[in-house]
């Protein structure tokens, strides 16, 4: 009785037409937000693409509101150094915010912009986008040691580290001075280690102590590898091979060429099975290097982006690559972003003003499109536009993406291919994460019951 009388008040406050507002906690999967935020009495939320991005100027996560091109928050500050990036934690409403200068992840929730919990590492953290949706966990990789700690995503505890504990910050490699790559899970029982320093890959295994339930690790096997590894490519739904075949992308050193490294997973860890040298016409190796790879929508390619400003299109269905055709772009060419409904790459080139264009049907570059206002004499020294994520509207006709060293976010129009506009929001603006809203309702809890 007790129960029906809770929800008959509910229907009471929630379920009439009023746009006047109250007060709600918000529930964070068992952990229950002590910050209020307003919401219709109806308990509906406006349901917008929110992107929640790293300032390292001003060590704060700003969030804006994409839909309407709003700036929402700008004063979320971390008290860490280095707020890099903030990634979204699969399944859950909540961002880890990556503090590359601390030993710190920093909790925030999603709706009411709460920064409520802190996680230590004993490391200082690169990365924490790897998400295992299977089991609720999350790899985060060494920025000054090589190292990664899995952290259980509904408690926001760190499980376990793997690696040495030593400080290999600055390691002196083509990739950047990190300590480790990009965390990856292999599948749900296997993740990576990418040492840079020692230029090894080491694969380890997850699973349940039968006594006790709780998570073990075991380390599989390590391997050497020409160059530092920079990631391991994400198959974001494009990937057209065996599930047990890899790709990895080798940055390069001054007297080796960086390459695409196939790889193999077996019950013993990851083996290396092809290496793929890129190598650009008249240019030494040690005036290049590369850091991430795109797998292609729709044809077994992948898009590698050197500093030079030469893309490699690899193609990976053989047994041995090969070279598909090299495409021009600009400086510091990295991700590409497939835009599939348009048929379109956009090469985001970090250090240049532009990005290129590209026809995914044949391969060929269509045109650059300038979307930084710096002056010419920055380019090739400074990040200029920000590492992922970036965003496609369900239409699949606007991009939109931000401006690292200007701190604006800009909004391109894949069908006129020009700027549509922009948003200033100030600081540095290195990388972050679009939240797409997955429902019309926002989940509460109410004396222990859950509405939507």
């Amino acid at each position: 009785m007790k129960y029906v009388f809770i929800v008959l008040i509910f229907l009471l406050f929630y379920g009439c037409g009023s746009e006047e507002k109250t007060s709600i906690l918000l529930e964070s999967d068992g952990l229950i937000s002590h910050s209020r935020i307003s919401l219709p009495k109806n308990g509906i939320n406006e349901q917008v693409v929110k992107a929640f991005f790293g300032d390292e100027e001003s060590n704060r996560v700003v969030v804006v509101d994409v839909d309407h091109m709003k700036l929402l928050v700008s004063d979320l500050y971390t008290n860490h150094l280095q707020t890099h990036t903030a990634d979204k934690v699969a399944n859950k409403p909540k961002v880890y915010v990556v503090n590359r200068g601390s030993n710190a992840i920093d909790v925030v929730n999603i709706n009411n912009y709460h920064l409520y919990k802190t996680i230590p590492l004993p490391h200082h953290p690169r990365s924490a986008e790897a998400m295992n949706k299977e089991y609720g966990l999350c790899a985060v990789s060494g920025m000054d040691k090589p190292m990664v700690s899995i952290i259980d995503t509904t408690t926001d505890r760190v499980l376990f580290t793997v690696g040495d504990d030593i400080v290999t910050y600055p390691v002196n490699g083509h990739g950047g001075k990190h300590a480790c790559g990009h965390p990856f899970w292999l599948d749900k029982d296997h993740f990576v280690l990418l040492d840079r320093g020692r230029r090894r890959i080491t694969t380890y295994r997850i699973y349940r102590d039968t006594n006790s339930s709780s998570w073990k690790v075991k380390k599989l096997n390590s391997i050497r590898t020409s160059t530092s590894v920079h990631q391991i490519i994400p198959p974001k739904g494009n990937y057209q091979g065996d599930k047990n075949i890899f790709y990895a992308t080798a940055e390069g050193s001054d007297q080796v060429y960086p390459s695409v490294v196939k790889l193999v997973l077996t019950k013993n860890g990851l083996h290396i099975n092809d290496e793929f040298f890129l190598e650009p016409d008249g240019v030494s190796p040690s005036d290049v290097s590369i850091h991430h790879g795109d797998f292609h929508p729709f044809s077994p390619f992948i898009y590698v982006g050197m500093s030079n400003g030469t893309l490699f299109v690899v193609n990976y269905s053989q047994e041995k690559m090969q070279l598909e055709t090299k495409i021009l772009a600009g400086k510091g060419a990295g991700h590409t972003v497939m835009a599939k409904k348009k048929k379109l790459g956009i090469i985001i080139n970090h250090k240049d003003r532009f990005v290129t264009i590209v026809d995914l049907k044949n391969n060929h570059k269509i045109k650059d499109i300038l979307v930084s206002e710096l002056g010419k004499d920055l380019v090739g020294s400074v990040s200029i536009q920000a590492h992922p994520k970036y965003y496609i509207s369900t239409d699949g006709r606007f991009l939109y993406a931000f401006l690292t060293y200007e701190g604006i976010m800009y909004k391109l129009d894949l069908d006129t291919l020009e700027v549509a506009s922009k948003l200033y929001i100030g600081g540095h603006l290195e990388q972050g994460s679009f939240v797409v809203p997955s429902s019309a309702f926002v989940k509460v809890t109410i004396n222990n019951i859950v509405h939507y």
